[in-house]
């Protein structure tokens, strides 16, 4: 079933210290380079765990929250420590150190990054939780947000070239409103914005053409085949290079004052049978359609970097009934897939989670930040 899966190397996260991490005072854990568990009632700390092991992949928040904001109340940083062993016997620490005063200082082994970007992608991390509904409700930036954060993750460069679009997007937006416009410098951040706009056009492009089949396959599985889902990539440079489509729309873009066209448009569509998943699929049907979107995530980045990643599933079970959940279950289990955090409120789910998948697992109960075995 997983022929496609790529073999590669095998990584875990085996030791992760936290302190003055959102609710979570003190913690030093260590973990199964397979199964952890995590159980306990709504609100003492089980997602803000999994969100310091997003943290120390993705230098950010898997919530749209300050960085400041991340730090307990009271204390004037935050501070992460996770280590990461390869099958290769290369052991990684990361650490993170986050300033109520403002910045955040990332070390790979003791030595600092200059960029932040640097260190995205070197330990992938896939996360599943109940904030993906904004994918199906949210808007354009939301998926174009995701789209950014998959292709960051597994090309070095992507990061960079959608930071330099932005700033020269701002830039010509700048001059649009000028009094006078300044048309030779008009046209030389057009050249620079077309250049990018292209390239980002086509790595996303592909980036939906390979996921689309994934999702397919695992929304199947999930489903046992009952319904047909798929996933289209909406851009206006579906239908002409970037500096064409500024020069037909420099006129408007002029009398209104910003940028009209462009990726920053960008859009994925995500439909059951042949009608909008936003209108047409029920909760359930929603939450199978953003696992396999998830897990067809997972199979790419281990595809592109030869590496599994990390693959945190936060209270992923509510409203999925017995057979989806039997399956996910199933599917996660299998080859090709490597270390896995989950949380969930029910502990007799989680003694028959444990029991029907086996093998080596680590159980944490947690209450108000602290963390018991």
């Amino acid at each position: 079933m997983f022929a496609y899966l790529v073999e590669g190397i095998s990584m875990h996260l085996s030791r992760l210290l936290l302190s003055h991490f959102k609710n979570i005072d003190s913690a030093s854990l260590e973990f199964s380079p397979r199964i952890n568990v995590l159980y306990g009632d709504n609100g003492e700390g089980k997602t803000n765990l999994l969100d310091g092991i997003y943290y120390l992949s993705v230098c950010k928040s898997s919530l749209s929250v300050l960085d400041r904001d991340v730090i307990k109340h009271e204390n004037q940083e935050s501070t992460l420590f996770g280590e990461y062993n390869m099958d290769s016997g290369v052991t990684e620490k990361i650490s993170c150190t986050i300033s109520r005063q403002g910045g955040k200082i990332f070390k790979r082994n003791g030595k600092r990054y200059d960029k932040l970007s640097a260190h995205v992608g070197l330990i992938p991390v896939v996360m599943v939780s109940p904030q993906d509904t904004s994918l199906v409700y949210g808007s354009g930036e939301e998926r174009r947000k995701y789209m950014n954060f998959l292709l960051s993750q597994t090309e070095p460069d992507y990061l960079q070239m959608i930071l330099e679009y932005k700033t020269l997007l701002q830039q010509r937006n700048r001059l649009l409103k000028s009094d006078k416009v300044p048309y030779d410098v008009l046209e030389a951040v057009d050249v620079a914005l077309s250049s990018r706009g292209d390239q980002i056009h086509a790595r996303r492009t592909e980036l939906c053409l390979l996921l689309h089949p994934h999702v397919t396959h695992y929304y199947e599985l999930l489903s046992a085949g009952k319904e047909r889902v798929g996933l289209r990539y909406d851009s206006d440079l579906n239908r002409d290079c970037m500096a064409n489509l500024l020069v037909k729309n420099r006129q408007k873009d002029l009398m209104l004052q910003y940028t009209g066209t462009g990726i920053q448009r960008d859009d994925v569509f995500f439909s059951l049978g042949e009608h909008p998943l936003k209108v047409c699929g029920s909760q359930g049907q929603q939450k199978t359609y953003l696992l396999a979107l998830k897990l067809a995530q997972f199979v790419l980045i281990r595809q592109m970097k030869g590496l599994a990643p990390i693959l945190l599933l936060d209270d992923v079970f509510d409203k999925l009934d017995i057979h989806r959940v039997s399956h996910l279950l199933h599917l996660v289990t299998e080859n090709g897939f490597g270390q896995i955090f989950l949380t969930d409120s029910n502990k007799v789910r989680v003694e028959e989670i444990i029991h029907a998948l086996g093998g080596s697992h680590r159980i944490y109960r947690v209450k108000e930040g602290v963390f018991y075995t």
